[in-house]
């Protein structure tokens, strides 16, 4: 079965140099940025674009899933614990396309922005496409077609395509800034979006819908984290895309930064990959596998997720300090990976491996030199190859530690956990 190379999902993340496309690399549709309502697509490109498209995958297995991976927003787990539930004012966040929930928002906090475009087209998922901010509160980075009708080749997934490509585009901020808030959103199809930006990672989600912090509410130990931004540089996309239906479908990416008083910030934030091997899961295998990462410096995890593809039943982290081992975070949906905040403002719920209900510890999650986290992936193999780590959604896996700390560092030099096998799948 062809893999993809790996290098393109592993260099994003850890933002190598060498996997940038060029900036003089001129493409059609719209990649770059915009502060206009919506970014609907126009009439050219807002900036400079480019693609180093990776294979195509065989789509054997693909007939098999009637959706496309991804179709729901994740769900937040973390219940903010700033006001009494009288406070909490119901709001509606659509938990799929055109089946909308009441959720709680917090007082002061932002719903999920959704469908503020009025887009209609033949294509899933116009209810992701969201407003810019106003010029002088941010930008929006939009990589998408410039016309729906007829969407250029590269933004069009046929049925059982799946790749990995690249674009990039100039940030829309005039002058060097610093940014906390964001709002990712993307079409179904979505595996990831991986964002860099001079050499750093800024940013990044697995869930078609997700705003950093969550509702928008920074607790107050966060107030003076920030993360700057050059004016006018080259920002980098690297996009995931794979559709199991029997239609074509887009790749189409809308993010939201939004500025922040320069004068105000004190810390920077700092991303976590960690990642380990997954080569024991073996053709129609069911194992373990994970590593042991060091911390160096005093601080806090912001937060952390597990990024990994549709063959993981279960992503667990545990924090290891003093002697004492405590599990931190689960997830048992891959599907819709969720991810967990430790502030002074959140409640999370506990994980619970018989309903499948992600959750993780509640408060501020202070580490310091000499604390390790243990971090596993429990993946069961039905497939007929053995799997080595590439990016194939459905024919392959990865294990990664994903997440951001103040502080402190995670480091990316992780100690393997000898893997181990598993006599029946999680939860039977």
């Amino acid at each position: 079965m062809h893999k993809f190379a790996a290098l393109s999902i592993v260099c994003a993340l850890a933002a190598c140099g060498g996997d940038t496309p060029s900036d003089s690399a001129a493409g059609t549709g719209t990649v770059g940025t915009t502060n206009t309502p919506g970014a609907r697509p126009a009439s050219g490109a807002a900036g400079s674009a480019a693609e180093v498209p990776s294979a195509m995958v065989n789509p054997s297995r693909m007939g098999s899933r009637s959706t496309p991976a991804g179709t729901t927003p994740a769900t937040p787990v973390n219940t903010p614990a700033m006001q009494p539930p009288a406070a909490m004012a119901p709001v509606t966040t659509p938990q799929a396309p055109g089946t909308p929930a009441a959720m709680p928002v917090p007082a002061g906090g932002k719903m999920l922005a959704m469908d503020e475009c009025g887009l209609k087209t033949q294509y899933p998922g116009d209810e992701y496409c969201i407003n810019a901010p106003a010029p002088d509160k941010g930008f929006q980075f939009h990589v998408g077609p410039s016309n729906y009708e007829n969407p250029e080749s590269k933004y069009v997934l046929l049925a059982g395509e799946e790749n990995v490509i690249n674009m990039s585009g100039v940030s829309g901020n005039d002058k060097d800034i610093q940014y906390y808030y964001r709002q990712y959103r993307m079409r179904p199809g979505s595996h990831h979006v991986i964002l860099t930006a001079g050499g750093q990672r800024i940013g990044g989600t697995q869930n078609l819908a997700r705003d950093n912090p969550q509702y928008g509410i920074i607790p107050p130990e966060n107030e003076g984290i920030g993360l700057p931004l050059s004016a006018r540089v080259t920002i980098n996309a690297n996009m995931h895309f794979y559709n199991f239906t029997d239609k074509p479908m887009i790749r189409e990416l809308w993010v939201n930064y939004w500025y922040k008083d320069p004068a105000t910030v004190k810390e920077t934030a700092k991303g976590v990959f960690s990642m380990t091997g997954v080569s024991a899961a073996v053709a129609h295998s069911h194992v373990v596998v994970g590593a042991s990462c060091p911390v160096t410096g005093t601080g806090r995890v912001l937060s952390f997720s597990g990024h990994r593809h549709l063959n993981n039943v279960r992503f667990s982290i545990w924090h290891k300090t003093g002697g004492q081992r405590d599990l931190v975070f689960e997830d048992y949906d891959s599907e819709h990976p969720g991810i967990v905040e430790f502030n002074s403002l959140t409640t999370n719920t506990a994980p619970n491996p018989m309903t499948k209900t992600m959750g993780g510890m509640s408060g501020i999650l202070n580490v310091k030199q000499g604390d390790m986290f243990d971090f596993e992936c429990e993946i069961i193999n039905d497939t007929n190859t053995n799997f080595v780590g590439q990016n194939e959604a459905a024919d392959d896996e990865m294990c990664i530690l994903t997440g951001d700390t103040v502080g402190a560092q995670v480091t990316a030099g992780c100690t393997a956990i000898t893997a181990r096998k598993v006599t029946s799948p999680a939860g039977e």
